[in-house]
């Protein structure tokens, strides 16, 4: 179907000639394209009726999966959490092992990507536990996003042009120009507006929400992933899913290059594209869900013939704990316990000793407990989504 196509708007652009060398200051273009973006608050989406049967089934898929699988999946949820923040932040080409993640969670540092990918598997938690699909919605995702890497932008509408690819110093030759920052507050509301119809299939709005909160781009930084992380805040907010989050983003990563030629054919008035591959990555997302869960139930089972200590003993509880946060320290115990730091060492010290733990210092002040097998798994899984599918 023929969708609000974008359009094009003749602005000046005034370089900064103290930024740049005299040769490139005289190359820089005097004027550039700049979106016009419809809005799409009452706009009709029509859609053939084999994709919309692809959105019906999907939809059911990813309601039965959370209501369903709950009593199975919820005890990783926050794995699966943690696998969508990673698949989002990998279309972005921001790459970490599992490990040093969840470090970074436990200690609050560590490499720049990583402290990234630890607050994008905040802001993905943010937008299921809170819904957070208004405008201050997703001025809060980012701002949970941004908060540590980039503090004078998180939340904040930008102030700038931006624009995608071609230089870095002006927006001639680039493939797409976002709207001019006059026009966002507007965008965005209408989006809002948007995001709150009851009469569209959830799925496909989803998919339309996010292709245009991208082409609006109302952030200086971080689109991508807050885009990504308002597909679950709809997800959640209509009622799709209610406890867990689906790994969409590993579908979308596994076809990264059909995705982006997705949102190109969105702003010229495509709309199939995005709402058919959106409802292919949650269909696929239901089944890597379902493979991660059996997988981590297979290495709790794994464990049970493994640990040595009295059945009433702390160390099997935190079995469970490891499961779910798979790098812990002696104060995660403690607290989830309300046991002693003794104590919590003692148990872990246990895990260690019968080789479901391994310890090492993540900083000066901490040593940590991981499980190899979990951290191994939570790499394949992600490595698996970045192997490029055909068609």
């Amino acid at each position: 179907m023929v969708w609000l196509q974008v359009e094009y708007e003749t602005l000046p652009w005034a370089s900064s000639t103290q930024e740049l060398s005299r040769r490139a200051a005289r190359n820089s273009p005097r004027t550039y394209e700049s979106a016009l973006v419809s809005l799409i608050a009452q706009a009709e989406l029509e859609l053939p009726s084999d994709t919309l049967a692809l959105v019906e089934r999907a939809t059911i898929a990813a309601t039965r999966f959370d209501a369903t699988e709950a009593h199975r999946i919820i005890p990783f949820t926050p794995l699966l959490l943690r696998s969508e923040s990673v698949a989002s932040s990998r279309i972005e080409h921001l790459t970490s092992s599992a490990r040093r993640i969840l470090e970074a969670e436990v200690t609050g540092r560590g490499s720049a990507n990583a402290t990234l990918i630890a607050a994008n598997t905040r802001q993905v938690a943010a937008a299921i536990e809170h819904s957070g699909a208004t405008v201050e919605g997703i001025r809060g995702m980012h701002r949970i996003l941004l908060a540590e890497s980039a503090p004078d932008i998180a939340g904040v509408f930008r102030e700038q042009p931006v624009w995608i690819g071609g230089s870095d110093h002006h927006p001639g030759g680039a493939l797409f120009v976002p709207p001019h920052q006059r026009h966002i507050a507007g965008l965005m509301a209408d989006l809002e507006s948007f995001i709150a119809r009851h009469d569209l299939p959830v799925l496909a709005q989803a998919a339309v929400a996010h292709a245009q909160f991208e082409t609006i781009h109302p952030f200086a930084d971080g689109n991508g992933r807050t885009g990504r992380a308002l597909v679950h805040a709809i997800l959640r907010a209509r009622g799709v899913t209610s406890s867990v989050a689906l790994p969409i983003s590993a579908g979308l990563l596994a076809r990264v290059d059909d995705y982006f030629a997705a949102l190109d054919a969105y702003r010229a008035g495509d709309v199939e594209l995005i709402v058919e591959l959106t409802a292919r990555a949650a269909l696929e997302a239901v089944e890597r869900g379902s493979w991660l869960a059996a997988e981590l139930l297979e290495i709790r089972a794994e464990w049970n013939g493994i640990l040595t200590a009295r059945k009433d003993a702390l160390a099997w509880q935190v079995l469970d704990l490891l499961i779910r946060r798979p790098v812990l320290t002696t104060a995660a115990v403690a607290e989830e316990f309300a046991v002693s730091a003794e104590t919590a060492r003692n148990a872990l010290d246990r895990l260690e000793a019968d080789g479901i733990a391994a310890s090492a210092q993540v900083d000066k002040r901490q040593r940590a407990w991981r499980s190899p097998d979990v951290l191994l798994l939570l790499d394949d899984f992600a490595a698996a989504a970045s192997r490029r599918t055909p068609g």
